[in-house]
């Protein structure tokens, strides 16, 4: 069996379980006097990557997506996936499970198709409270409700995976460009010029960033499950599982608090004065106690979002080194597959040779997210990731897919080739003109506000019309650093940088 350092070939999706657990979900939501229950993807943190005892949606459907949610009702149990995993979900899922195409059909409006009245359970710590306000707005009095309760997943998941409890690291300063104190300072003047005392913080990518600490409580991400308050006087109380960050005591110096992750609750209702919360990550759960201890809420975005994505001298000097770093890896491996006889290699082993002429290097710390090496009918599958039952080689005529990055600690890497195995044919190589068209017109781009990244999808979309053909899929990318999730070039973008 070939394997590789980084990445598992083992596919852990599990859909023939798929009947009993929905019934034993079924089950224990008769038991709490619902009519439904939600179960999301994301963890307490709403995001996109979560460690293995919070793939609650996994566990119980077999989709293995990095987004989506299904929701169970006594006779139908719909997965709501985007267009990426249109195929994927079909093919993980019983069919027992409907797949329901998502944004397109929104959660009330399924809701009010397949049940018309009742009560459908939510876990408050697994919704924003942004998400919840929003259905229940477009629900309005149609007699279907949304009521908070204990997760039910957690209650038949018997053998439900330990918390990760890996120790969090400090990131240097000579990496970061700026050291925590003067980050905490630079965001505390922030909250002060907008009359507010808190802000709390529940992403994990804004608290590492903000802290210049790194952990690995997310497979590939250097993330550290923990939340924040971010005082007005610069101070942070860091709220984290304890024997994980006591020995950086050093690191943080008197600024910061450390409690323990169960004292978060206690903590929220003794806040006092205006407290800012970002409506659309902030957990449902963390608004609900605020509001019963009467603590004034200020609706903002998380105040580390943009400064993050705003990146210094030192930051953008690490990123291209380790792009350099990283593409030479790339070309290498390139090489090495142009030079690979036709019909002797497959996906697993373009997997294997791509970790390899990366690990070459001793600064590589991990990949950023397993590799996907799709070839023929699976390179139609965005976020397709082979395992030996779906392994293929790769043949003549055929497209061959490869994301892939790196993880180096002067920053992160994701890059995305498509490759031709062989000759072409005529609608392939007509796509891919269009493609081009497009990205060279976006090239021509100064500045990338929110508008005009609209106007550039619109005009590569409008390309591959011409052909009658369209994508789902955004063609935008960011920069990041080690912090697990990508920056967006939130200034005018300087083509001699």
């Amino acid at each position: 069996m070939k394997t590789a350092y980084f990445q598992s070939f083992i596919d852990d999706s599990e859909p023939d379980a798929g009947p009993a657990r929905l019934t034993a979900l079924r089950k224990a939501i008769s038991g709490a006097q619902l009519n439904g229950f939600l179960v999301p993807r994301s963890d307490v943190h709403q995001g996109e990557y979560v460690a293995k005892r919070d793939e609650r949606l996994a566990w119980l459907t077999g989709f293995t997506g990095s987004a989506g949610f299904c929701a169970v009702l006594p006779d139908v149990a719909g997965v709501f996936v985007d267009g990426r995993y249109r195929v994927q979900v079909k093919v993980q899922t019983n069919a027992i499970f409907t797949p329901v195409d998502w944004p397109e059909t929104s959660l009330p409006t399924w809701l009010q198709k397949n049940l018309q009245t009742g009560t459908i359970g939510f876990d408050p710590w697994l919704h924003s409270w942004g998400e919840i306000k929003a259905h229940r707005a477009a629900l309005g009095e149609n007699g279907i409700q949304l009521r908070p309760n204990t997760n039910l997943i957690d209650q038949i998941w018997t053998d439900r995976p330990d918390p990760p409890n890996a120790q969090a690291y400090a990131y240097p300063d000579d990496y970061a460009g700026e050291t925590h104190s003067d980050k905490r300072k630079r965001l505390a003047k922030m909250l002060r010029d907008n009359a507010q005392d808190t802000a709390i913080l529940t992403l994990p990518d804004s608290i590492v960033w903000l802290l210049n600490m790194r952990g690995s409580d997310v497979t590939h991400v250097p993330l550290v499950h923990s939340f924040a308050f971010l005082h007005a006087d610069a101070s942070v109380d860091l709220f984290i599982a304890p024997g994980k960050a006591e020995h950086l005591s050093g690191h943080f110096g008197a600024g910061i608090r450390l409690f323990s992750q169960d004292q978060f609750d206690a903590q929220l209702s003794q806040l006092h004065g205006r407290v800012r919360v970002d409506a659309g990550h902030i957990p449902y759960a963390v608004v609900d106690i605020l509001q019963k201890a009467q603590v004034e809420i200020a609706f903002e975005a998380d105040p580390v979002i943009l400064p993050k994505a705003c990146k210094n001298i030192i930051e953008l000097q690490h990123a291209r080194v380790s792009h350099q770093r990283d593409g030479a890896a790339m070309c290498e491996f390139l090489a090495w597959l142009d030079n690979a006889p036709i019909g002797t290699t497959t996906e697993i082993d373009v997997v294997i040779a791509l970790e390899s002429f990366r690990r070459a290097n001793s600064e590589l710390l991990d990949i950023s997210f397993d590799t996907i090496s799709a070839s023929g009918p699976n390179a139609a599958l965005p976020h397709y990731r082979v395992n030996e039952a779906s392994n293929r080689q790769l043949q003549a005529g055929e497209v061959m897919l490869v994301d892939s990055g790196g993880q180096y600690l002067d920053g992160t890497t994701d890059i995305t080739r498509t490759i031709a195995i062989g000759a072409q044919p005529h609608e392939v190589c007509a796509a891919f003109t269009r493609v081009l068209q497009g990205m060279i017109a976006s090239g021509q781009r100064r500045t990338f506000t929110d508008d005009v990244i609209g106007k550039v999808e619109s005009g590569i979309t409008k390309c591959l019309c011409s052909l009658n053909l369209a994508s789902p899929f955004s063609s935008r990318t960011g920069i990041k650093t080690l912090n697990g999730e990508s920056k967006r070039l939130a200034h005018e973008f300087n083509p001699a940088q």
